[in-house]
């Protein structure tokens, strides 16, 4: 990220070098004034009326980038310095979650969320999007039961909640091709499976490869296809000294696909399976927050099984 922030940067740079540009130390602190944005470097730099340095102007960029403000900052440059061509920057504002249309704007990640439960973990994806943790949206909420608190969640924040039943003896792809056509409509970035207990068909992974991810309240390899509390007691039975929880992209096998995200979590000799499912669900919210996070950011690759982080 920091070095496609760094090359429009200097893109921009080469025009404020121009004597006749309107963009100092003085716009940029108006700028900053503008949006609320506080400075100590940059007060002093305007008090002694310091030129624009390259790395300062960089500084200015990495600032803007942090306080979420990057798009304010790309419109002003637009308009008081001058255009610089969209094909020369066009994926590098990709990477930076940024798009434009006519006017800079950051790009919101679209999520639909898949439940089947009480969902806490797509409260937790709720919560860091309120708080700015995820620069994204939840376009719409769907579950196979129609008591599924996780539904009531939705509605609270005002997200769409759609209960999807299945038809008695319906064949699995049957309910994945309907569910498709009311996930497509939402054209989501991703798709999270959040306690969803159905598996997919292999028609509906192949349809959204690589934009599917679900989390298991285990360490993959280890207690794949359990779920619940049969997860919990069967790491007690063994005597596991660690569990934890894996978010992973989904493939064509039962909690198979590469690892996104893990945490781990002490078992304890005097642990029951509620206190155990406890931590792990703590484990849970973090691991998905963070799995999410990384990939509306861009900041993740797949190399065969090994998923990479990437800057």
């Amino acid at each position: 990220m920091k070095e496609e922030l760094k090359e429009i940067a200097d893109l921009y740079y080469l025009k404020i070098m121009n004597p006749a540009a309107k963009v100092n130390i003085a716009w940029v602190k108006r700028k900053m004034d503008e949006i609320g944005m506080k400075d100590k470097s940059i007060n002093k730099l305007y008090d002694i009326n310091a030129p624009l340095s390259r790395e300062v102007f960089y500084y200015i960029f990495l600032k803007f980038y942090e306080a979420k403000k990057i798009d304010i900052l790309l419109n002003s440059l637009w308009e008081d310095a001058g255009s610089i061509p969209i094909e020369r920057i066009g994926d590098k504002l990709k990477s930076l979650g940024i798009v434009y249309d006519g006017k800079f704007k950051r790009k919101i990640f679209n999520i639909v969320v898949l439940v089947s439960g009480r969902g806490t973990n797509l409260q937790a994806i709720i919560d860091a999007i309120k708080e700015g943790k995820i620069n994204g949206r939840i376009a719409a909420v769907i579950s196979n039961r129609r008591k599924a608190y996780a539904l009531e969640r939705a509605k609270k924040h005002g997200i769409e909640a759609i209960y999807l039943p299945a038809r008695k003896g319906e064949e699995r792809e049957s309910y994945d091709r309907k569910l498709a056509g009311i996930i497509d409509k939402k054209n989501p970035d991703l798709i999270v499976l959040a306690g969803f207990l159905r598996i997919l068909s292999p028609w509906f992974v192949k349809n959204y490869k690589w934009k599917i991810i679900n989390i298991h309240p285990a360490l993959l390899p280890s207690f794949a296809g359990l779920y619940g509390e049969d997860v919990h007691r069967a790491v007690l039975e063994y005597g596991c000294k660690v569990s934890g929880c894996t978010v992973h992209f989904v493939d064509e096998k039962v909690d198979h696909g590469p690892i996104i995200v893990q945490k781990c979590v002490e078992v304890k000799d005097d642990d029951s399976i509620e206190t155990l499912a406890a931590r792990v669900l703590e484990k849970e919210h973090e691991s998905l927050v963070e799995a999410i996070k990384l990939l509306s950011e861009g900041k993740i690759k797949i190399e065969g099984r090994r998923v990479l982080r990437v800057q």
